[in-house]
């Protein structure tokens, strides 16, 4: 119990203090200003609960992992490469895992809004008409369950390896501030290379040219690979949040109980 809450205490620490720096950020150069503020309090208040159950879910998740491991002999990487042990190693292990598992969710991501009974665990995420950073953490308890249990082919590849832990801190914590950021900041160029605020806007867009669009956490060119890659003009930045046209559900709030779908039907 004294590890759980000294890890809880870690990671919602430092998300307090990313969400205040992109708090700082987005007030400097908005893509939408005038974002009610009641918006951003009520996700830094669902930001606590949300985090105690990721860990709890850990604690469940992770034996049974172990055990599959165990029957599988540890995963392919840990059997046949084993960890990296230089800092070239380390780096070029950290540009495989994040491609891999970008890979990996842009597929769980797509079923989450192809799928109706999927789409259930998305909605919340996606009802969020004022997109900032806190957005990040704005997800439903069964979108972490769903990762989880769908999570089983990354763990036969790389069985218990993971990236550096400054590597796993900027694709786990830091990156999703950066993509769900109100900021005006697009990439130019690197946008196919490396996903931002204005690209993943696109993503949370009510236009429907947009819907159904870049998927990717991080490397925009997988979206292109599979066909579903939108690059925002120089100055594009839709407004966000659920419509009922596009979603097809109803979405309520509250810190208890944050997900109810009072009507729903497959997303268009």
């Amino acid at each position: 119990m004294e590890a759980f809450v000294s890890n809880y205490l870690s990671i919602l620490g430092s998300s307090a203090l990313l969400t205040v720096l992109f708090f700082c950020l987005e007030g400097a150069r908005p893509a939408e200003s005038g974002q009610p503020f009641a918006k951003w309090l009520r996700n830094v208040a669902y930001l606590p609960f949300i985090l105690a159950w990721i860990l709890a879910l850990q604690l469940v998740i992770t034996p049974a992992a172990a055990a599959l491991l165990r029957v599988t002999g540890g995963g392919l990487l840990p059997r046949f490469i084993g960890a990296p042990r230089t800092l070239v190693g380390e780096v070029l292990f950290f540009l495989g895992f994040a491609l891999t598992w970008d890979v990996w969710q842009y597929w769980v991501h797509r079923w989450q809004h192809t799928s109706p009974l999927l789409w259930r665990t998305h909605a919340l995420h996606h009802a969020e008409s004022a997109l900032n950073a806190t957005a990040q953490a704005r997800h439903h308890p069964t979108n972490y369950v769903l990762f989880a249990v769908l999570y089983t082919p990354m763990l036969l590849v790389f069985g218990g390896l993971g990236p550096h832990p400054v590597g796993a801190f900027v694709l786990f914590r830091v990156w999703g501030f950066v993509n769900h950021a109100n900021l005006r900041v697009g990439f130019g160029r690197a946008t196919r290379l490396i996903a931002g605020p204005q690209w993943h806007r696109i993503h949370h867009s009510t236009r429907k040219e947009h819907a159904d669009r870049n998927f990717a956490a991080y490397f925009p060119f997988i979206d292109a690979v599979f066909g579903t890659y939108y690059e925002p003009k120089a100055d594009e930045y839709p407004p966000t949040g659920a419509t009922v046209e596009r979603m097809a559900v109803r979405v309520g709030f509250e810190p208890t109980l944050p997900f109810r779908v009072k009507r729903f039907s497959r997303p268009s």
